[in-house]
C-alpha cells in the first residue's frame, strides 16, 4: 500500500505528534508499505528518517491512502475518499479546559479558531477517523457530533526500550547522588502540560525530602538549579535513560488528547501520578502502577511528599505487547484495510 503520512511538522524533533509520525512510518515501512512524509527533518542526531516529500512537491494521485495528522490541510490537495484523519487532540476540547480554568485569553488568539474550524473541516473531509484515546472519541463526539462507530481508537505506542548506560551511570554522568530522590516529567514548555501547578506544589515547604530533584526532560534550553533541572531537547535514547534514573513521574497536565510521555513512562517501569486525562484512565492502575491526583496544589504536595519519601514500586503485569509500536502500526494498517475495501 502506498501511503503519505500528512503533518507539515519536522519529525526529527522531540513531541507527541512527531515521535507518533516518526514510528508509524519506520513501522509501516516494516510492515511492506510504501510510506512518505510530508513534513521536514531537520536533526541529523536523531536517526534514520524516513522518505520526506515537500507540500510543493507531492502528487497526491498514486497514493492508496493520504493520512492528516494535524496542522492546516494544503488547499490544493484534494484526497478525496483516501483521506484518514488521526486526531492527537481536540482543539474544542483544549480550549474548554483553558476557559474553565480562568485563562479568557484563549477567546483573542485568532490561531485557536483557525485551527478549531481545520478540526471541523477535517471530520467532514473523510468517512473515517482515529483517536489517540478513548476520551478523546469521546471530545470529537461530543465538540462536533461525529458518528462514534466511525472513529477508531488507536493509542500512541510505547517504546519499551532498555536503557543502554543503566541508572546509576546515567546519575553519575549527570551529578545525581545515588540517594537521591528524582521526580521525572517529560513535555515541553506550554501551558496545558500543567507544569505551573506542579511547580507551585513543588515549592511548597515539607513537599519533599530534602535534596530532591525534579528533572523536566524538554523545555527550550538546559537549566541546573538546586532542586531542578531541564534538560532542553534531547534524543529518545536519553529520555529512556532519565525514566530508568527517576524514582516517581509526573503527568500533571490540564489536557491531554493521549499522552505519549505517561505510557513510556509506564512502560518504563515509573509509578506516576497523574490526572485523569487523555490515556491515563486506560493504562493507570490506581495503587499500582500509579495514582490519579485532584487538580489541586495541596493534593499534589500530599502526593509528592509521600511517593518520593517512599518510592512505590509498580506492581501487576507491565504494558503488555499491545502497546508496542508494531502493534500499533497493525491496527492503523487494519485501519487502511478496512477504509480501502470500503472505497472498492
Amino acid at each position: 500500500m502506498k501511503v503519505l503520512l500528512a503533518t507539515g511538522l519536522d519529525i526529527s524533533l522531540p513531541g507527541g505528534v512527531e515521535t507518533h509520525v516518526r514510528e508509524l512510518a519506520a513501522h509501516l515501512g516494516a510492515r511492506g508499505h510504501d510510506v512518505a512524509v510530508q513534513g521536514r527533518w531537520t536533526r541529523a542526531d536523531a536517526g534514520q528518517p524516513p522518505r520526506i516529500v515537500r507540500e510543493a512537491d507531492v502528487d497526491l494521485a498514486p497514493y492508496d491512502i493520504v493520512h492528516h495528522h494535524g496542522g492546516p490541510w494544503p488547499r490544493r490537495w484534494d484526497a478525496g475518499n483516501r483521506y484518514l484523519r488521526t486526531f492527537h487532540f481536540s482543539v474544542a476540547a483544549k480550549m474548554g479546559v483553558y476557559l474553565r480554568i480562568g485563562r479568557l485569553r484563549t477567546l483573542l488568539n485568532p490561531g485557536n479558531h483557525r485551527a478549531l474550524a481545520e478540526e471541523r473541516a477535517s471530520l467532514r473531509r473523510g468517512r473515517r477517523a482515529i483517536a489517540v484515546s478513548r476520551s478523546l472519541r469521546e471530545d470529537l463526539v461530543r465538540f462536533h457530533g461525529a458518528d462514534r462507530d466511525a472513529v477508531t481508537v488507536v493509542p500512541n505506542g510505547a517504546s519499551f526500550a532498555a536503557p543502554r548506560a543503566g541508572r546509576a551511570d546515567w546519575r553519575r554522568r549527570h551529578d545525581i547522588d545515588a540517594r537521591c530522590r528524582v521526580l521525572l516529567t517529560i513535555g515541553r514548555d506550554d501551558y496545558v502540560k500543567g507544569l505551573d501547578l506542579l511547580e507551585r506544589a513543588w515549592s511548597m515547604p515539607g513537599t519533599r525530602p530534602d535534596g530532591s530533584l525534579w528533572v523536566q526532560v524538554g523545555g527550550r534550553a538546559p537549566e541546573r538549579r538546586d532542586d531542578r533541572l531541564v534538560t532542553g531537547p534531547i534524543a529518545p535514547e536519553d529520555v529512556t535513560e532519565w525514566i530508568a534514573a527517576a524514582d516517581v513521574g509526573a503527568f500533571p497536565s490540564y489536557y491531554e488528547g493521549g499522552g505519549i510521555a505517561l505510557v513510556d513512562m509506564i512502560a518504563g517501569g515509573l509509578y506516576v501520578l497523574t490526572h485523569a486525562v487523555g490515556v491515563a484512565p486506560d493504562v493507570v492502575r490506581p495503587g499500582a502502577n500509579g495514582e490519579f491526583v485532584p487538580r489541586r496544589v495541596d493534593a499534589w504536595s500530599a502526593a509528592l511528599g509521600r511517593t518520593l519519601a517512599a518510592p512505590p514500586s509498580p506492581s501487576g503485569a507491565p504494558l503488555s505487547d499491545e502497546w508496542s509500536w508494531d502493534a500499533i502500526a497493525a491496527r492503523v494498517e487494519a485501519v487502511y484495510e478496512r477504509q480501502r475495501e470500503e472505497r472498492a
